[in-house]
């Protein structure tokens, strides 16, 4: 195995209150960070018949997929604790991490969010599940592991 892959199932969504508070989606199945960035076009007659473009916005969000329980998760970010935070319009922090403990080598991604999708799903004779999805507020920062 190449040195440095990561096994999904490490990949870790943290959600809090604060920015030491974070605790783990509970029973989730996928998760994802996505970056991206507003292009400018600045294609003139100089530009040869070719499209030119600066940067523009940066933005980010996370989301997840989870199985679905219609009760608090007292150690971990469940449904409920998601629904309070798009009925309260509240801002959380998020971390996007790896399970165990982290090395200098190993970066993690974190800023604050709002809780801007959510939905239930249920199949017969199929477990519910539940996706989340929060969108950045400001900086996306990449740290380092301890």
């Amino acid at each position: 195995m190449a040195t440095g892959l990561v096994n999904g199932t490490d990949l870790l969504l943290k959600v809090g209150s604060s920015n030491s508070n974070e605790v783990v989606v509970a029973f989730a199945t996928s998760c994802s960070l996505e970056i991206s960035m507003d292009e400018i076009d600045q294609t003139n007659k100089d530009s040869g018949g070719w499209k030119q473009i600066i940067g523009g916005l940066r933005s980010w969000s996370v989301s997840a997929d989870a199985l679905y329980q219609n009760e608090a998760e007292s150690s971990k970010t469940a449904f409920t604790d998601f629904w309070d935070n798009i009925e309260n319009r509240t801002e959380v922090f998020v971390e996007l991490t790896r399970s165990g403990t982290l090395t200098s080598d190993n970066k993690y991604y974190h800023g604050k969010a709002y809780v801007t999708s959510l939905s239930v799903n249920g199949g017969t004779e199929d477990q519910s599940t539940f996706s989340v999805t929060l969108t950045g507020s400001g900086v996306l920062t990449e740290a380092p592991g301890a």
